[in-house]
């Protein structure tokens, strides 16, 4: 297809007033560079400028790369086309997909015999689809603004729009929001207990597409420069400053369950000791027939260390687990259908407490039905808890449409696995009523607590093994820090290679297992904080509230903008 070019940039009667001396100069003058650019110059320009974006995400963290937005803003500038504005936000899109998505290409190498054919599709092919989102939203952009202010307020809206369609539409896959910018600062992510996810992408894109306001084609800088870079440093300023009140009161009382009686048999409380197993199994191993029973004895052996390969500081010495956690389908068979499977782990499980896995379940029904399931196993090699994955990841665990693509899954399994009923909280014994959560269920926003009584934590197991050593695994754990952090209740994160820890309701680690080590660690169970948080009560409403706020704030400087 081929993109009609767009007239120049509309010429004014007056020229403005225009700095052609100092910052404000040469910034005015790379706006005007970026606008011109054309042809297969631009194109290339705009793709690398989604890239540049992309590196503000974990676990590289250039904040400053944000500011390509207000560069997108000007790629924008004039009497541009909706058709031409929507190739521009697909080729931004692309860009910012392909850097900060290029790890999920490693889960295709594990067996590469098999899947390496279509490292293409998971590397340029799924950028490719994932920019069409902010293709439609850019292509609004010249319908409803008009170059200066009110486009570059427009580019901010409309995108953010582009991330809530994209974590909500055809499954949902909200994996690098632009609010994950900011996990690197515990000040700065606090904003998501009032903002969530989607409300704090917004606030950042307003304050990157600053420049774009204040400078620009044929407009002026000299009296707005430095107002307009005042104000968006203004709003990061109040992030920071708002998170670290939110810090200073925090609650840190451990959580406590009702534990054995003392000599008069009466039932006393004590805090949740939890005990993170990371077995670090390479994946290319993790389902060979004959290492199995290897890999279970391994689990069995860290699980019963008299002493923790690292522990969390406020833990004492000599402090015993209340219950143990191995991660996503740590146990490479059905255990829930296997009793001298139970029978073999049931010794790992506390007293009074569990040995909680992952592990798959079979229903022999017509069609047969396997699930990818968190199993809390008792000491009496009884199963007391169970919570079946609800969320499947689409060509990991099933294949979507399948009559029409008869493609190979990469998770192995006898057949697609089946989603479970819903979300749900469960009670384990030696640990308390949680949220259970199977690998990417906690990259959902507003998604990760059933309805009825408040979660004591969200439990996520995992398997980042897929994909290696490289930026996948830290932007998973940056993402279920931020669910912690919305909902005002700890986590716990138990993976199979790393990253695993004990996260507080702020998101803070108390203990971890880094990426690629075996170890074990323990810590108490944070509190959650005292009620739930105004994310947790409200969603998504006060992103709604300021996106409307913003349309209005488009509306006006469309008005006022020159023609």
């Amino acid at each position: 297809m081929t993109v009609p070019a767009d007239p120049p940039l509309s010429p004014v009667a007056k020229p403005p007033l225009v700095d052609r001396t100092g910052i404000g100069g040469r910034m005015t003058k790379l706006a005007g560079a970026f606008a011109g650019a054309a042809g297969w110059r631009g194109a290339l320009l705009t793709v690398a400028l989604g890239a540049v974006a992309a590196s503000a995400l974990p676990p590289v963290y250039i904040l400053p790369a944000l500011l390509t937005f207000a560069a997108l803003a000007w790629r924008l500038e004039g009497d541009i086309s909706p058709l031409r504005s929507a190739w521009t936000g697909w080729l931004f899109g692309f860009g910012y997909h392909v850097l900060g998505l290029y790890w999920i290409s490693n889960a295709l190498l594990v067996e590469s015999d098999r899947f390496a054919v279509f490292v293409p599709l998971a590397a340029i092919g799924l950028p490719m689809l994932l920019a069409l989102f902010p293709a439609v939203m850019m292509g609004l952009v010249p319908l409803i603004s008009r170059p200066g202010w009110s486009r570059a307020l427009a580019v901010a809206g409309l995108w953010s729009v582009a991330e809530y369609a994209r974590g909500h539409l055809f499954t949902g896959f909200p994996w690098n929001l632009p609010a994950y910018t900011v996990s690197f600062s515990d000040a700065l992510s606090q904003s998501a207990s009032w903002l969530g996810a989607y409300g704090l992408t917004l606030v950042l894109l307003t304050a990157a597409v600053g420049p774009a306001i204040a400078l620009g084609p044929n407009r002026p800088c000299r009296r707005l420069t430095g107002t307009i870079a005042g104000l968006s440093l203004a709003i990061v300023l109040l992030l920071w400053g708002a998170g670290a009140a939110r810090l200073s009161g925090a609650n840190l009382t451990p959580h406590s369950v009702i534990g054995p009686g003392s000599s008069t048999d009466s039932n006393i409380a004590k805090p949740v000791v939890i005990r993170l197993v990371q077995g670090n199994i390479p994946q290319k191993d993790k389902w060979k027939p004959a290492l199995r029973n290897r890999h279970l004895s391994h689990y069995l052996t860290l699980s019963r260390q008299s002493v923790p390969t690292t522990k969390a500081a406020d833990l004492p010495s000599g402090a015993t687990p209340t219950v143990i956690i191995w991660p996503e389908t740590a146990v490479p068979g059905f255990l829930g259908q296997s009793p001298a499977l139970r029978q073999s782990l049931a010794d790992a499980a506390p007293a009074g407490g569990a040995l909680v896995t992952g592990a798959p379940s079979i229903v022999n029904s017509t069609p047969r039905r396997i699930y990818n399931s968190l199993i809390a196993l008792g000491p009496d090699a009884k199963v007391h808890a169970r919570y079946d994955k609800t969320h499947l990841v689409p060509f990991g665990e099933y294949v979507p449409l399948r009559a029409w693509l008869p493609l190979p899954r990469v998770a192995q399994s006898f057949a697609d696995f089946t989603p479970g009923p819903g979300r749900r909280s469960i009670l384990i014994d030696g640990l308390g009523l949680i949220s259970p959560l199977i690998c990417y269920e906690i990259i959902f926003p507003n998604q990760v607590t059933g309805v009825g009584e408040r979660p004591k934590a969200l439990l996520n197991l995992t398997n980042d093994a897929w994909y290696g050593r490289s930026s996948g695994p830290y932007q998973h754990l940056a993402i279920s820090r931020m669910r912690a952090i919305e909902e005002g209740i700890p986590l716990i994160r138990v993976a199979n290679t790393g990253i695993s820890g004990i996260y507080d309701a702020y998101g803070r680690a108390t203990v971890q297992i880094g990426l690629d080590e075996t170890g074990v660690a323990d810590g108490f169970l944070p509190p959650s904080t005292k009620s739930p948080t105004f994310y947790g009560r409200f969603g998504d409403q006060l992103y709604c509230l300021l996106f409307i706020i913003l349309c209005a704030g488009v509306f006006v400087a469309r008005i006022f903008s020159r023609k």
